[in-house]
């Protein structure tokens, strides 16, 4: 089991506790020019992360921004609602109308929200389109086989090879199943939600892209 996932479990078995991070948290400031207060702020994250150059912290800023979001979607009609409407930049206007398929609008809009949390410019223009957003993340960083935390995983949809896809982002990957989180799956009233998949049976997987920053 790697580290992070050990200490995963360990916090959710209340084996760790918040005495012990305080006095890591403590421990790495001492050593890394950071005020000691025992605080795991964003000065420090930031500092633990950047000791960590393969792991992607901009994905992972992003995947945080999904996860607050669990449960909110679709309201009054499919493809419709404040947040969905929201997620595709418009103002809010109480219709019911379909305003678009928004899996690739709220992907895009959590690494948007990464980067202001990050204090970092957008390394890749937002987009309405899975696979183009999909393509505009690998190019902007690269193309991957073996999926992390933070990374987006797209599918092929509607007629094999079109325009047609669905996005995510990935929360984890371990003994063949891939945890995602995902907004704009099934019917009304499609909210942001977790998923699992298993990759031997995603014939129209259309691959990974991460995009550190």
């Amino acid at each position: 089991m790697k580290p992070d996932l050990y200490n995963t479990d360990q916090i959710a078995e209340k084996e760790i506790v918040g005495q012990h991070i305080t006095v890591l948290t403590e421990a790495w400031q001492k050593t890394h020019d950071l005020i000691v207060d025992g605080y795991c702020g964003p000065l420090t994250r930031r500092s633990l992360e950047e000791a960590r150059p393969g792991q992607n912290a901009f994905g992972i800023a992003a995947l945080g921004i999904a996860i607050e979001n669990l449960g909110r979607g679709e309201e009054g009609g499919n493809n419709s609602g404040e947040f969905v409407e929201m997620l595709h930049g418009l103002t809010y206007d109480g219709d019911d109308d379909d305003d678009g398929a928004w899996c690739a609008s709220f992907v895009s809009w959590c690494f948007e929200q990464a980067s202001r949390k990050l204090d970092i410019k957008m390394p890749f223009p937002k987009s309405k389109g899975a696979k183009s957003l999909y393509r505009k993340i690998g190019k902007a960083g690269e193309f991957i086989e073996n999926p992390e935390p933070g990374d987006v995983v797209c599918w092929d949809r509607g007629v094999r090879g079109s325009w047609q896809g669905h996005i995510g982002i990935v929360e984890k990957y371990e003994n063949g199943i891939l945890h995602t989180v995902e907004g704009n799956v099934g019917r009304y009233p499609s909210m942001v939600q977790r998923f699992t998949h298993n990759l031997d049976l995603q014939p129209r997987l259309e691959g990974f892209a991460r995009c550190r920053k």
